[in-house]
């Protein structure tokens, strides 16, 4: 049996085709182009188009059995009683509603009622925020209207069912974690009903492929396809974690960390997000900033001279004496959760290099995921493996610098796309392949361990960090 699993990043189309005797038979992917995207706004029809090229590509040749569907949480648009787009795609990255979340935070009572509800922290990043802001801007609904996530967009498209999974909605601000519904309360508080919303449905769902969608693909109509999962979710399923005691860190676009929980788990003040994973749930933290800030500098910033891996050689040789950088050009998550917050270098000297600054870039984003650390550990317990995936596993340098900063032996997945293997492992459950996405096969990882002369050196950075973080808002 061979699932393909397509999947919408924040910054690229993603294919993969994964046999149920545990073999990736091909991966495909292909960045995001043209005006019509940016890290925080993005055409939702551009997307849908990215995907099934590079899903075509990857298919072409194997028989599919089923299709799987991997995005992003906290992701929102408007569409129309027959799923065309009337929006935008407003993606995690989307602050313009900070002023908005910022007036809800005034008062905290509300805001802990809140948090204690969703799971969810009072911050731009939800899309229940996204609304009430687009609402303040003007943007009302019509008879017929539904507001989704760009994975439900995609589903809608590919089957023809307006379908949100449990997992993908318990990013947006408006389910009840503990009911696993939409919250009446809020929707009434939105100005919007259920009928407002795609059906909810849990991970063993499935809806059959429509034959234009399947021309398009090169597969046979009617094959099942399981309802879009977010990305962090699924890594913690590819990733083998859904167990006690595992820490799942990835570091792609933004970076994030999560352990998994049989009950919601919510500390009593709001700091660390709880969403619904598959049988599940997952307590955790993520940050605005990671490969982001390193595309920002190779190409704003140096104009494309140099190539990442170029860079990372370039930082290898350069030496420690680095400035401090706050990764927030995207606005804050964790730990302080605010979405205006500014980045930048802090400490520049006339004769650094851009080796060194490519350095405390870095530097810059693994500190703001310690951060995160400081925080789950803190409020949840301090986990006994952390298995990472995602792009700092491209280089080796910064894998190294992972175990340094965090004192911690790391397990790097064998696999880069943790989150397209989880997705696979739906796939393989929902067509009756495999018993439970907890079954899920993952192979030995390498482990990275940390240098104890290195491990001092970046205490005393992370202090300098820390010192800038409190001083700069």
């Amino acid at each position: 049996m061979n699932i393909l699993v397509l999947e919408a990043s924040t910054s690229s189309a993603k294919a993969m085709v994964y046999s149920s005797e545990g073999e990736i038979l091909r991966e495909h992917s292909a960045p995001y182009r043209g005006r019509e995207f940016s890290v925080a706004v993005q055409n939702p029809q551009k997307v849908l188009e990215g995907l099934l090229t590079v899903g075509k590509e990857a298919a072409e040749g194997f028989p599919i059995d089923g299709i799987s569907l991997g995005g992003t949480w906290h992701s929102l648009l408007l569409a129309d009683r027959a799923g065309r787009p009337k929006t935008d795609c407003y993606t995690w990255a989307y602050t313009g509603a900070a002023d908005t979340a910022a007036r809800f935070r005034q008062d905290e009572g509300e805001t802990v009622r809140y948090y204690h509800k969703t799971g969810c922290m009072t911050h731009s990043t939800y899309p229940f925020f996204k609304w009430l802001h687009l609402g303040e801007e003007g943007l009302s609904l019509r008879p017929g209207d539904q507001l989704m996530t760009q994975g439900a967009y995609i589903y809608y498209q590919l089957t023809g069912q307006a379908v949100e999974s449990v997992s993908m909605a318990s990013g947006s601000g408006f389910l009840n974690l503990h009911s696993r519904t939409w919250d009446g309360e809020l929707l009434e508080r939105a100005s919007l009903g259920e009928e407002n919303f795609p059906r909810l449905e849990e991970h063993t769902y499935t809806s059959s492929l429509r034959g234009d969608m399947a021309g398009i693909l090169g597969l046979q109509a009617g094959i099942p396809v399981i309802p879009a999962h977010p990305d962090g979710a699924l890594n913690q399923v590819g990733s083998g974690a859904l167990g006690d005691g595992v820490m799942t860190l990835s570091a792609g676009t933004s970076g994030a960390i999560r352990m998994a929980f049989d009950r919601p788990y919510l500390p009593v003040h709001p700091s660390i997000w709880c969403y619904c994973a598959p049988g599940k749930y997952l307590a955790g933290a993520a940050t605005s900033g990671c490969t982001n800030c390193l595309d920002w500098f190779a190409g704003q910033v140096l104009g494309g001279r140099y190539s990442l891996r170029e860079l990372d050689q370039m930082a290898e040789a350069s030496g420690p004496d680095t400035p401090v950088f706050l990764p927030f050009l995207f606005g804050e998550r964790c730990p302080g959760w605010h979405d205006s917050r500014l980045g930048g270098f802090l400490g520049v000297k006339g004769s650094h290099s851009p080796g060194q600054l490519y350095r405390a870039i870095l530097e810059g984003a693994l500190f703001n995921l310690y951060q995160c650390y400081e925080v789950l550990t803190r409020e949840a317990y301090s986990p006994r493996e952390i298995r990472a995936s995602g792009g700092v596993m491209k280089s080796p340098l910064w894998l190294q610098m992972l175990a340094d900063i965090f004192g911690r032996e790391i397990t790097v997945h064998p696999s880069e796309q943790a989150s397209m293997l989880g997705a696979a492992a739906l796939g393989l459950t929902a067509l009756g392949a495999m018993d439970s996405p907890e079954r899920f096969p993952v192979g030995e990882g390498k482990v990275i361990c940390p240098n104890p002369e290195n491990r001092v050196l970046y205490q005393e950075k992370y202090a300098r960090y820390r010192e800038s973080y409190a001083r700069v808002l």
